[in-house]
């Protein structure tokens, strides 16, 4: 059974004692609770008011004052020490920006010797561009073409009419342009000549010229006319003025031969001329140029005699100072306003190159980089003259006349040969031109290779008909297998012949040849695309009478030694002690080949590396960061 329960609530009933005031219950913000201080001491749970009150005596404020000032001393100590360290510890420099031209092998054709491509006997631009592919496996970048420009029919290269259409023989402006098109799309670029100097004597521009009565007709000052000639010479022979049948009683400057009269550059009209030939050949995509006879393109404003040289006994160029004719400080004017031209196609780099005056010094040469604050070419290119005998201080003099003179950010050229040159093999053995090749190749600056001097071609045994004419020595027919005229044409009677040793010695036999020059130029050019080669920069080391070796290196990257002796005996050096980075021992890269073997597999030891006659090698080595 169940029971329930009544429950009372109990009733409170303040006392006397009681201390609380009286509040309302029904407003809890009447309620007004009072915490006892605590003796004034914090304690945990303490209201805003109370630790504001401590937080502000002097004990807390000295103690949070030590607290920041440990924090701010602390973060200044680290900023100095991360200053410190980035000011004293080396830097990694940044590599220099590369164009085109610099990193690539420019290889120099002389066109109508390298292949014919109609069997008419005459090599020609569609021939160059079946062997396109031939250029690219040998690690060339950029095509340099000799001047066929339409001409005149005379045996030479220099006597044009039309700067700006391509001679017929050679295929024309279709086959250039095949050709461009065809080069571009395999990575390739390509260069024509520009002949600013002279014209023949049968262009248009000088027909005019001779038939000019009055002063302000266009074209009558195109070339240089006086009524009272110079004692200047001419290059091959006899004085350099000429009579004209049209304008009776003046005479023009050639300084070349007598049918190839110079124009005149002082005329705005000619610059104008001039530059609108670059424009041309810019608007249809070429890739750059390389200005010829550029020391010549301008004589002296008041026609003055030149002095002879003080041993001078005779009558002939040579006997004569030409200070007034060559060199003349108005052609850096010129290089600069064709720079302004080409620099002004954005699409892409152009390049211009330049073909100083052999006998002209470093000094002189080095103005075509730029004068007086303004840029002239990007590459002069001086031509190779080297003694049978040429040694280790031969070496040493070529390279240091160009490094020890360079410009500031100027680039250096280094050239094997070219249809005006004997020739390497003709002169040199081949163990010579693999040491030179090693180092055309690894130094900083742009090589330049002549066709067929990859296979180590010679000149022919003929007599040139003329120091002018076409048919010259070094223009042999390109060897490229052991068939009739070395498979240069389908034809039976190329314009010139072919050299005697093409049966054995040609493109063909060589590439089967792990061993061969050819083969070793591959090697090369793919080293020299290595990282260090490119945008590395240059130590000389050991550099002797016998011996030229330097170092290529660039932070974060693989370093190199070059060592090339150019003696004709064997050759030991400490390489170790000479830059500060070399390793003593290296790893083998790549040889000419010689007396002395190596071993991919051993390490080099560079503090007693021994070199045998004319025998070079590249050794490499990682990496290593320096130390504080």
């Amino acid at each position: 059974m169940s029971k329930s329960y009544n429950i009372e609530p109990l009733a409170y009933k303040p006392s006397s004692n009681d201390k609380f005031d009286e509040i309302d219950i029904r407003s809890p913000e009447s309620i007004d609770v009072k915490l006892s201080d605590n003796n004034g001491s914090p304690f945990r749970g303490m209201g805003k008011d109370e630790l504001l009150v401590h937080s502000s005596k002097p004990f807390w404020r000295r103690l949070r004052m030590i607290c920041i000032s440990i924090i701010l001393l602390g973060w200044l100590a680290l900023i100095i020490t991360v200053v410190a360290l980035v000011l004293v510890y080396p830097k990694c420099k940044s590599p220099d920006s590369r164009s085109w031209w610099q990193n690539e092998v420019i290889y120099r054709i002389y066109v109508r010797s390298y292949k014919d491509s109609d069997g008419n006997g005459e090599g020609d631009l569609d021939g160059v561009a079946s062997k396109l592919d031939y250029i690219k496996d040998l690690g060339v970048g950029v095509i340099s073409l000799s001047p066929d420009y339409e001409d005149d029919g005379t045996d030479g290269d220099f006597h044009i009419k039309n700067h700006m259409k391509i001679a017929g023989s050679v295929g024309g402006d279709d086959a250039l342009q095949r050709l461009i098109t065809q080069a571009h799309g395999k990575g390739l670029k390509v260069i024509l000549d520009f002949v600013p100097s002279q014209t023949s004597d049968q262009s248009d521009w000088f027909k005019w010229s001779q038939e000019a009565r009055f002063r302000n007709d266009t074209y009558r000052n195109f070339y240089v006319w006086t009524n009272t000639p110079t004692n200047w010479k001419s290059m091959y022979g006899g004085g350099a003025w000429n009579t004209s049948s049209e304008r009776s009683g003046e005479y023009y400057l050639h300084q070349f031969l007598h049918n190839q009269p110079d124009l005149n550059l002082r005329s705005p009209q000619v610059k104008e001329k001039l530059n609108e030939i670059l424009t041309h050949w810019l608007n249809k995509s070429v890739d750059g140029f390389y200005i010829r006879n550029s020391a010549y393109l301008f004589t002296d404003y008041d026609l003055r005699d030149e002095p002879k040289v003080p041993s001078a006994v005779g009558d002939e160029y040579s006997d004569y100072d030409h200070m007034y004719t060559k060199n003349l400080p108005e052609i850096y004017d010129m290089f600069a306003r064709w720079r302004t031209t080409t620099d002004a196609y954005t699409d892409k780099y152009r390049v211009l190159m330049a073909d100083p005056d052999p006998m002209s010094n470093n000094v002189e040469m080095m103005k075509y980089y730029g004068h007086f604050q303004r840029d002239g070419v990007h590459l002069p290119v001086k031509r190779r003259q080297f003694p049978t005998d040429c040694g280790g201080q031969c070496i040493r003099e070529y390279v240091n006349g160009w490094m020890d003179n360079l410009p500031s950010g100027r680039w250096p050229t280094w050239s094997l040969g070219d249809e005006m040159t004997k020739r390497f093999a003709t002169n040199h053995s081949e163990s010579f031109i693999r040491c030179f090749a090693m180092l055309s190749m690894t130094l900083p600056g742009t090589p330049i290779l002549y066709y067929g001097d990859e296979i180590n071609m010679v000149d022919l045994s003929i007599p040139p008909s003329s120091s002018t004419s076409r048919n010259q020595p070094m223009r042999g027919l390109m060897q490229w297998d052991n068939t009739p005229h070395g498979g240069f044409t389908n034809g039976t009677s190329p314009w010139i012949s072919v050299g005697a040793d093409f049966q054995t010695n040609n493109v063909k036999n060589q590439s089967a040849k792990g061993d061969s020059l050819m083969s070793f130029f591959k090697n090369l050019t793919t080293l020299r695309s290595d990282d260090t080669f490119r945008i590395g920069d240059y130590y000389p080391t050991v550099v002797d009478d016998a011996v030229f070796s330097f170092v290529r290196e660039f932070d974060g990257k693989k370093g190199y030694l070059v060592a090339i002796n150019f003696a004709s005996t064997a050759q030991s050096r400490d390489f170790a002690k000479a830059h500060s980075t070399i390793q003593s021992k290296a790893s083998f890269e790549l040889t000419t080949g010689g007396s002395e073997s190596f071993d991919a597999d051993t390490d080099v030891d560079t503090s007693s590396l021994t070199l045998g006659p004319q025998q070079g090698v590249v050794v490499s080595w990682d990496y290593v960061a320096k130390e504080l």
